[in-house]
């Protein structure tokens, strides 16, 4: 029987209930470019597809079977899903059969895994606004956790060393070349490349430390929502790279990259600083972050790279198709505008209700700045739950004058972490006490970055009617009008330096052009 009627007899049978030893559903079959994969109810099936891409090669039965061992052995590590290895075995009359038999020939290999429900993928998920903060902080210990254990050899740094990551990006750009005004306009291709090439050449020693340092680990590689699963709140991370050492070994500042990315993407940028800042209280390694939009600008660019290649498959829907790899590489090109960027720190402060979160949100996501809430600080810091308020008396409970002097003292230490790594940061919180707002301008002043006050205050009646609104939309906030009321009478207004009052409660585009003059003036 020659090869491919062989292939086509095995892929007949995983679609039929009887080659199975357990009871199956409705079976499914799917595919990418580089495998099968068969859903059968309880258990699915992956079969490596004969190709051979460059990067990766499947091409013979052996290597098959050596990269679905390898895929079981690394995936173990991050979940349970993955199974065993299974053969797939021919007998002397034809007839297929899930497992090795005696006198059978061997004809391929199919991982075999849980079937976990579609709908319980992440990439799912963050489509029904289904992830929350808590689970994003489980989600950080996670990757935290796995980075920590991650395998570290001479040859995994060489791996993902300076020179491959400089490869990586070259052939970025000689694969883009010809879609230049189609994806990605000539323009932001020239932008980017400069960018790119300009912080290779300056920070090559930097570099060179993460290495000596052991931070080039084995990592996952792929990191992204649509290789996570959320059963229940459990988190399943899967389809971790195997086939290529250079795709997988990297500065786990790339691996963390990736996810913070893919939540930029999806429109939750929120979620993305909080997970950025989850992780570093979990690890400490607030070095990775002068590489951060240097790593996110790398996944964008690959995104958008990758989904651009269908376009020479004469793909039904080529409209979308570039719609969406402009869409990453409009993403690349933030990250890319700010590696050189001033690093400052933006802090919205002013009574509660009066529009500071909404600024911080807006400024976020044009100036690329990370956003620490500090109602989410309150939370971490007393282990309470992260997505339903918290309602206490004035001065009481999560609101206590001891608890608040430590959210306080964390965003003062936080701060200049960010800044003395070039990453401009946006603080978000009262600051009802003068003191406190002068000593975080003294700590972080001396660092040179550009620090900006902006006081946001509102008419009470439109601050009534916020607070209001936002009791069933914003699960953080704990201010009612009685609290607003109360810390009216204490907030001390002024400070010893520059600082900007923004009238809240017109349009978000005049609000954001004050923001933005108050800014460049600095």
């Amino acid at each position: 029987m020659n090869e491919d009627k062989v292939q086509e007899k095995f892929l007949q049978a995983f679609l039929t209930p009887e080659f199975y030893p357990h009871k199956t559903g409705k079976i499914e079959r799917t595919e990418t470019h580089t495998a099968w994969v068969f859903l059968t109810g309880n258990r699915a099936y992956k079969i490596k597809k004969p190709v051979n891409f460059g990067f990766l090669d499947f091409s013979t039965l052996e290597k098959r079977r050596k990269f679905c061992n390898k895929e079981l052995k690394l995936n173990s590590e991050l979940s349970d899903i993955y199974l065993k290895v299974e053969a797939v075995s021919l007998d002397q009359s034809g007839n297929l059969h899930l497992g090795e038999r005696e006198g059978n020939e061997v004809i391929e290999y199919a991982l075999v895994m849980k079937e976990i429900p579609q709908e319980s993928m992440m990439s799912n998920l963050l489509k029904t606004s289904a992830i929350d903060y808590g689970l994003i902080s489980k989600l950080a210990k996670k990757i935290a956790e796995f980075h920590k254990q991650a395998a570290v050899s001479k040859e995994i740094t060489a791996e993902g060393a300076f020179e491959n990551v400089k490869f990586n990006w070259e052939e970025n750009f000689a694969q883009t070349e010809n879609v230049k005004d189609i994806t990605i306009s000539s323009d932001d291709y020239n932008f980017i490349k400069e960018k790119i090439e300009k912080f290779l050449k300056e920070n090559e020693t930097l570099f060179r430390e993460r290495e000596a340092g052991g931070k080039i680990k084995y990592c996952h590689g792929d990191l992204h929502s649509g290789n996570i699963f959320v059963p229940d709140g459990e988190i399943l991370i899967f389809d971790r790279i195997e086939f290529n050492l250079r795709f997988a070994c990297s500065d786990i500042a790339a691996d963390l990259a990736f996810m913070t990315m893919d939540l930029d993407f999806h429109g939750k940028r929120n979620l993305s600083d909080f997970l950025l800042d989850s992780y570093l209280n979990e690890t400490d390694d607030y070095g990775l972050l002068r590489f951060h939009d240097f790593f996110r600008c790398y996944r964008a660019y690959v995104r958008g790279k990758v989904i651009g290649f269908q376009l020479g498959q004469n793909p039904k829907n080529p409209d979308e198709i570039k719609q969406k790899a402009k869409a990453y590489f409009d993403l690349a090109k933030l990250y890319a505008y700010t590696l050189f960027a001033k690093p400052s720190l933006t802090v919205f402060y002013g009574l509660p209700g009066t529009g500071k979160s909404l600024m911080a949100s807006r400024t976020r996501d044009w100036s690329n700045a990370v956003h620490i809430r500090s109602d989410l600080v309150r939370r971490v810091i007393a282990g309470a739950s992260l997505d339903e308020h918290h309602y206490a008396s004035f001065g009481k409970d999560l609101y206590s004058p001891k608890l608040s002097k430590q959210v306080y003292e964390s965003m003062k230490d936080s701060a200049p972490k960010y800044l003395s790594n070039a990453q401009s940061l946006i603080l978000d919180a009262t600051y009802s006490k003068k003191a406190a707002r002068e000593e975080l301008y003294d700590a972080v002043k001396p660092l040179g970055a550009n620090v900006n006050f902006i006081c946001c205050k509102a008419d009470d009646n439109q601050v009534k009617v916020w607070i209001e609104e936002r009791k069933n939309k914003d699960m953080q906030s704990d201010a009612t009008w009685e609290t607003y009321l109360k810390m009216k009478e204490v907030f001390e207004e002024g400070n010893t330096f520059d600082y900007f009052v923004l009238k809240t409660g017109r349009t978000p585009e005049e609000m954001d052009a004050d923001v933005h003059a108050f800014i460049e003036k600095t």
